[in-house]
């Protein structure tokens, strides 16, 4: 059981095991997912696996488990769901959260540029918000295409942290935190080059789909709150700044009509038979 707490900054995600929070970075991963416009990206990615058909799949870089449990959920009686993270606190709490599906879920720690898989081993390979974390995409995609049949589906959904957007007075400091945002990301504008990698991967038939995801000024809160007190701590913004900067943000949303969001990327494609 995660315990109760603050939530934690995305970029650490690729370093969930020693983060002074982990509990923090699944409690992150749980509010993500109330926001309607990823749910509804999410969904749109389960549909394009074409799971009512796959007799196996795998969800690489699974997290706390919730998206595997979906995946169960939309595959046929009989069938297997492998789940895979880096990360062996995001594994114990995919554990606790699928142990009622019993053998049809299994799932391991591992590398997700080196998949612990047989070649075509499934009929649908997916993972979500997890290349913005690695340093070598192409490899982990490589891997998705060899270990998914011929004819099945890969899939995969990435933020492009470089269209992070929100309505805000003070357009400069806002500049300042959003571009350093995107670059505190191993791969900060990996949406963007996910067709390209996918072509690269000798995958075809592929499908772009781009979403934009709305956020509220609280979940923005959320997601930018420890980063931009580390800019405050690498004397980018004063203490000053940031604390004005988050009021006026509060003020303007306490107004109503406030908008702000990024762009998410729902990109699948099938092995070539």
């Amino acid at each position: 059981m995660v315990s109760e707490g603050r939530t934690t900054s995305p970029a650490e995600f690729r370093t969930v095991d020693i983060s002074a929070d982990p509990g923090g970075l699944i409690r992150f991963l749980d509010v993500a997912n109330t926001v309607s416009g990823l749910r509804a990206a999410k969904d749109a990615l389960m549909e394009q696996l074409a799971l009512g058909r796959a007799r196996a799949a795998v969800d690489v870089g699974c997290g706390a488990g919730g998206d595997v449990a979906e995946m169960a959920r939309l595959m046929p009686d009989g069938t297997h769901v492998s789940g895979l993270d880096a990360s062996e606190t995001m594994i114990a709490e995919a554990r606790r959260r699928t142990a009622s599906l019993g053998t049809r879920v299994s799932l391991r720690i591992g590398d997700a540029a080196d998949l612990p898989y047989d070649d075509q081993a499934f009929d649908a390979c997916r993972t979500a918000t997890v290349l913005q974390h690695v340093p070598a995409p192409e490899r982990v995609i490589s891997e998705m295409a060899r270990v998914t049949r011929p004819g099945g589906r890969v899939g995969v959904l990435e933020f492009d942290q470089e269209t992070l957007f929100l309505d805000h007075p003070d357009p400069e400091t806002t500049r300042i935190i959003v571009d350093a945002f995107a670059g505190a990301m191993v791969q900060g504008r990996i949406g963007r080059q996910l067709p390209r990698l996918f072509q690269a991967a000798g995958l075809t038939d592929i499908s772009v789909t781009p979403r934009v995801i709305l956020a509220n000024a609280q979940f923005l809160r959320t997601l930018l709150d420890d980063h931009v007190a580390r800019l405050q701590g690498w004397g980018v913004l004063t203490g000053q700044d940031a604390s004005r900067w988050w009021a006026e943000l509060e003020a303007w949303a306490q107004a109503g009509g406030f908008a702000g969001g990024v762009i998410v990327f729902v990109v699948t494609a099938s092995r070539p038979s």
